[in-house]
């Protein structure tokens, strides 16, 4: 007899992070209604998915009342941080105040509010952040989400933030897959020395956030690899196991690139609390190059 699993509403459903976790949800029979922009970029499954404006209260309304989930993973969000910039109110629409589209709901119901989130609410000043220590972000991007995990904090529901820092997985559009075709190409790259950050998984992310599904596990929890790497380390590390010529890699500083918003230097994650907590096996890059590789 399966068991009898809990009707998860994802939002954000055609992204790297959305599709991967409907995958894996699907494949350990979770009933899932997947929301996204656009046409279903997913193949091969057995839900449900509908376009859903996430700013949008009256979508968002008609459709809570319709499936009555238990559980949301908010995945929805403006992600490309310097556009961010520029147009700061659709980033807070989607980011923050959307939101507000879910909390009257899962106050009501119960439910299970799950927060996907970024290590971008630091400032970079120190690195290995754990859970509780400040937040105080040098862009957009980051306020915005943080604009969001507050709003949670204040709230009486059960909540579960989720952050988390640069993901990657063999497919779709990520950092490795755009640096691998790159090196395939045999195309000179300029990679900063000077902004270090923890890779996450994709995989990680996604068994991770159903273990917090069905552990019912509330509060912060930090998700990614746990090691500090520079971004031209993580780079190189790459250029090693596809055997590209590192002398076509230019070692820069954040202040030659041309970036609009302000990234932070150091964003670091500590993940000791998920390693206790929900059992978390950290994949450490290279060992995900090895997979992928």
């Amino acid at each position: 007899m399966p068991i009898l699993r809990d009707r998860v509403l994802i939002t954000g459903a055609n992204g790297l992070f959305g599709q991967e976790l409907r995958s894996l949800l699907d494949k350990n029979d979770f009933d899932i209604i997947a929301t996204g922009l656009g046409k279903d970029r997913l193949v091969n499954h057995s839900h449900k998915y509908f376009e859903l404006d996430i700013s949008s209260s009256n979508e968002c309304n008609d459709l809570l009342e319709k499936f009555q989930p238990s559980v949301i993973v908010n995945a929805a969000a403006c992600t490309n941080v310097d556009q961010c910039e520029f147009n700061r109110d659709h980033c807070l629409d989607v980011n923050a105040y959307s939101l507000n589209n879910f909390l009257r709901y899962c106050q009501k119901k119960n439910a299970h509010l799950i927060q996907i989130s970024t290590d971008f609410v630091f400032d970079g000043e120190s690195g290995n952040y754990i859970e509780t220590d400040l937040c105080n972000p040098v862009n957009f991007y980051g306020f915005s989400k943080l604009k969001a995990e507050t709003t949670l904090i204040n709230s009486d529901l059960n909540y579960t933030i989720i952050r988390t820092s640069l993901i990657y997985g063999p497919s779709g559009s990520n950092f490795f897959t755009l640096t691998k075709e790159k090196m395939q190409n045999k195309i000179p790259l300029k990679i900063v020395d000077d902004q270090f950050r923890t890779p996450t998984y994709l995989y990680d992310l996604t068994l991770s956030t159903m273990k917090i599904i069905i552990a019912k596990k509330y509060g912060i929890y930090h998700i990614s690899s746990g090691e500090s790497l520079s971004i031209l380390n993580i780079v190189c590390n790459i250029a090693k196991y596809m055997k590209y010529d590192t002398s076509n890699i230019k070692r820069i500083n954040s202040s030659e690139l041309s970036q609009i918003a302000k990234r932070p230097f150091d964003s670091t994650l500590d993940v000791n609390k998920s390693i206790k907590n929900l059992d978390f096996i950290p994949t450490k890059l290279n060992e995900a190059l090895n997979k992928m590789l």
